[in-house]
């Protein structure tokens, strides 16, 4: 449902959280609350929104000091309208807004739970069609958090990374698709397997905790904590799993995967710890990160450059300094351009 103009709902439209905030505090004038009405009459597990609004009010009867309400509330109506998946940002930047006034209208109190309670998402899933659209969850470039699925598995999210659940997660199965980076901690369900597809590969729990980089230039990157995990190619049939084990890691790229047994290292799991580690890392790689960490575009500005490799490691620094120290370390001069950084080989200068 949404509003026009004059503040009536049309049935079938996107849900507009001010008319059923005016609606929960009985401010709705008489032919938008019919509306309402009749929209709740079309699917019974659309009153699951008007409970869980309920429940939420127990837990927030007056917004926070400091919170703009009505500016949130447009925040999430952008989000939630743009078309495709629906990505609930983990940590969004701290915003900055003039406290409001303990005489705020009912509407606006009752419409700050409604934004606690699609912080939790939950509404979004019976709205939508009681789970039929997946979820998303993203982080912004440079950061990194940490979610909980309702099957109780833990995601730690790498910088500009989006994990999406399938419309059907943890019914028969527990599949999500990941671009980016993400480490998993996953309990074992025979029953209902979890599986992850990123880039070119599928990887699938034999219970365990693991990490997979699906964006880097060498391909899909798992690393395997404790446990194990199976790994195949997209294209390759089901029975072509590879099996990777605790220290071990494996890499999927041009439709093959390869294993390193017992090669991982801390370096592997650095960036959970906020460390970007590069170790004999292509270029292409070192971009690649440069993109998620730092928002930063990295392009070689000659041929020989281009074939050098980067061994660093970097622990907060600022973007300028990591370029700067990039560039020192392959023996070449940085032009900035915006955020682009060109490198070209320095005269005189051996990586």
């Amino acid at each position: 449902m949404s509003k026009d103009h004059e503040g009536s709902v049309t049935e079938g439209a996107p849900v507009d959280w001010e008319v059923l905030a005016r609606f929960m505090a009985g401010e709705s004038p008489a032919d938008e609350a019919d509306a309402v009405r009749a929209w709740l009459a079309e699917n019974p597990a659309r009153h699951d929104v008007l409970r869980a609004l309920d429940r939420t009010l127990d837990r927030a009867a007056a917004p926070a000091s400091g919170v703009d309400v009505e500016a949130a509330l447009r925040r999430v109506h952008a989000r939630m309208d743009a078309p495709g998946t629906p990505a609930i940002p983990l940590r969004p930047p701290a915003r900055r807004a003039p406290a409001r006034s303990a005489g705020a209208a009912p509407w606006l109190r009752i419409a700050a739970a409604v934004l606690l309670l699609i912080a939790g998402f939950f509404a979004w899933q019976v709205v939508r069609g009681g789970g039929s659209a997946p979820l998303a969850y993203s982080t912004g470039v440079g950061q990194r958090d940490s979610v909980r699925l309702p099957d109780g598995t833990s995601v730690l999210l790498g910088p500009a990374s989006r994990l999406t659940l399938a419309a059907d997660y943890g019914r028969t199965a527990r599949r999500v698709e990941l671009h980016g980076e993400a480490l998993f901690d996953v309990p074992h369900d025979q029953e209902r397997p979890f599986t992850v597809r990123a880039g070119g590969a599928w990887v699938r729990d034999i219970g365990t905790t693991f990490s997979v980089e699906a964006d880097s230039a060498a391909g899909v990157r798992v690393v395997v904590t404790s446990g194990a995990v199976a790994v195949r190619a997209t294209e390759a049939p089901d029975g072509g799993e590879l099996v990777l084990r605790e220290g071990d890691r494996g890499r999927v790229a041009a439709g093959q995967v390869t294993a390193e047994r017992a090669a991982a290292t801390a370096d592997d799991l650095a960036w959970t710890r906020g460390r970007l580690v590069f170790r004999d890392a292509p270029l292409e790689q070192v971009a690649a990160d440069l993109r998620r960490w730092h928002g930063i575009h990295l392009r070689a500005g000659d041929a020989a450059v281009a074939g050098r490799r980067l061994t660093a490691s970097f622990d907060g620094e600022p973007p300028e300094q990591v370029v700067r120290v990039i560039g020192l370390a392959l023996g070449a001069e940085v032009t900035m351009r915006g955020d682009t950084a060109v490198l070209r080989a320095a005269p005189g200068a051996t990586p």
